[in-house]
């Protein structure tokens, strides 16, 4: 107990802000999207080019303006509109070498 080794999916990408990450994370082996632990994917380890790391790091930073006592003060919108468009950017990027997800589904980039 306490020593469990968790194993993380190294093919699949979940797209998720935490107030300091990536906004990148590997989710845990044979989770569903969303659920289950997670580990911080750092850009530099899947190649993300500057311009798509500069767009994450804005994003994450943007939710650092979320008050968890005051929910209905950020722009949740406008937050996962540009989550969305991030997820589709960073599938694009990948191809089919990672599986992107984003809000619970599996995100595609058609050529």
């Amino acid at each position: 107990m306490g020593n469990q080794q968790i194993d993380y999916d190294k093919k699949r990408l979940l797209v998720w802000a935490d107030w300091g990450s990536s906004g990148i994370w590997h989710p845990q082996v044979g989770s569903k999207s969303g659920d289950g632990p997670v580990r911080m994917v750092n850009h530099k380890d899947i190649k993300l080019p500057a311009w798509l790391s500069e767009r994450f790091d804005q994003w994450v930073a943007s939710y650092d303006d979320y008050a968890p006592d005051r929910p209905d003060a950020f722009e949740w919108k406008k937050f996962k509109d540009a989550g969305q468009i991030l997820a589709f950017e960073l599938a694009r990027f990948v191809e089919d070498e990672y599986q992107v997800e984003y809000a619970g589904l599996q995100v595609f980039a058609f050529p």
